[in-house]
């Protein structure tokens, strides 16, 4: 006989099916592929964005690797030489309601001009320090979309967003890595004009955003998510909605960077040793590939950790700090060796980073703690990174301005890399 939790996940598959329909009114969230590229630890979403000329028959999509910026106030941002070659590429003028909606820059659309100047605006990332100016447009943007949380239509609905273009993509030196593996930007901060704002906007569904980024421990043919609009969601073969193993805190208001996602970091405790947190704002940013402390935080975290871990040290792998001998653990960096780090939040909430999330594997017998020193300026006290959140489903309410995770669901016997495409 099959085991239960198998009859549990068949059964929940069967109701999926059955309620499933193409109705546009069941629409429950947007779901988008998330994937990594291992070379550069970006997280991006593969989408389309216009229509390229014709073969002869058919217009084309034009596929696109869009990097995903928790903190980009730009819906979309990509290149303004790429952006033109699409068919379906409409400039949003001076004057349009459009524009007016995206409140473009001062001066940049003059009065007393005759001929209507294209609306331009700039838009906060989080990968530059200053603001990037930028060309807005409208464009046919497909998007996917689940009706139960669980799996995804392989032909997504064409809508009419506003998109934005630069030219800085080719001329700033912290821009030119990127364009290696991705054609631009998805933006998710608060923001007006980002991707949540306008999808909520226009179908109505809730102003929430989770994240549920994909590490080399999940399926090498599945993907993690980015789903905007709420659950339920599911990740196989755990058969119910993981939202219920959500702990939460607020979220902070900064107003130097109001568009960016930050909660307030108490302490971090390792095997019962606390590390206070005296400088409130953790910041959390997708485009950091590993948590960042300011000095004086890493390297108590650095001294506990080692003094808590039972592993052989070894030498230290740039640009980690501390570094240990991986004989004898199991291939998620769990185990008894390994201490659990815990974020205390705001509220009493417990972040559990377990071994899968605080040891990066360097070499076939060594792996280093995932946390880089941020130096004495660091602006935040920290900033939370990619690898830490992989495998944890993260939500960001932004009405209710509420923080939720699960931490890791690799002790469900899940993981965020699932093949969702029915």
């Amino acid at each position: 006989m099959a085991p239960p939790r198998i009859i549990h996940f068949l059964c929940l598959i069967f109701f999926i099916l059955a309620n499933t329909s193409h109705s546009l009114e069941k629409i429950q969230a947007f779901l988008q592929p998330i994937r990594k590229d291992d070379a550069t630890n970006l997280y991006y979403c593969p989408l389309s964005i216009g229509m390229s000329k014709s073969n002869g028959v058919n217009h084309l999509p034009i596929s696109v690797n869009l990097a995903i910026d928790l903190g980009g106030s730009a819906p979309f941002l990509l290149t303004c030489a790429a952006a033109a070659k699409s068919i379906s590429y409409h400039p949003i003028k001076c004057g349009s309601s459009r524009c007016t909606y995206a409140k473009p820059d001062l001066l940049s659309c003059p009065n007393n001009s005759k001929k209507r100047a294209t609306c331009q605006k700039s838009f906060s990332t989080s990968f530059t320090v200053h603001p990037i100016k930028s060309r807005l447009f409208r464009d046919t943007v497909s998007l996917l979309y689940t009706q139960n949380g669980f799996t995804v239509r392989d032909s997504g609905i064409d809508l009419p967003l506003t998109v934005a273009c630069t030219d800085m993509w080719n001329v700033d030196p912290l821009i030119k890595p990127y364009l290696s593996v991705v054609n631009g930007t998805l933006g998710l901060a608060k923001t007006h004009v980002s991707l949540p704002s306008q999808l909520v906007s226009s179908y109505k569904v809730p102003l929430k955003v989770a994240l549920c980024l994909p590490s080399s421990y999940g399926s090498p043919s599945g993907s993690g998510a980015l789903y905007i609009g709420g659950g339920p969601y599911f990740f196989a073969p755990y058969p119910n909605d993981v939202s219920k193993f959500f702990a939460s805190t607020p979220l902070l208001a900064n107003n130097q960077s109001p568009g960016e996602y930050f909660i307030d970091v108490k302490s971090i405790q390792i095997g019962g040793k606390s590390i206070l947190i005296a400088k409130k704002g953790t910041k959390i940013c997708t485009l950091a590939p590993y948590t960042v402390l300011h000095s004086s935080i890493y390297k108590a975290l650095v001294l506990t950790f080692a003094g808590k871990a039972k592993m052989v040290k070894a030498p230290a792998v740039k640009p980690f700090g501390s570094c240990f001998s991986s004989k004898g653990l199991r291939k998620m960096m769990m185990g008894s060796g390994v201490p659990v780090i815990e974020l205390v939040l705001s509220g009493g909430a417990k972040w559990k980073i377990y071994g899968s999330n605080s040891l990066v594997k360097v070499s076939k017998d060594v792996v280093c703690l995932g946390f880089l020193d941020g130096g004495v300026n660091l602006k935040e006290a920290m900033v939370i990174g990619g690898f830490q959140m992989e495998d944890n489903l993260v939500e960001f309410d932004i009405k209710a301005s509420k923080f939720s995770f699960t931490s890791s669901l690799l002790l469900r016997n899940a993981s965020c890399s699932q093949s969702r495409l029915f």
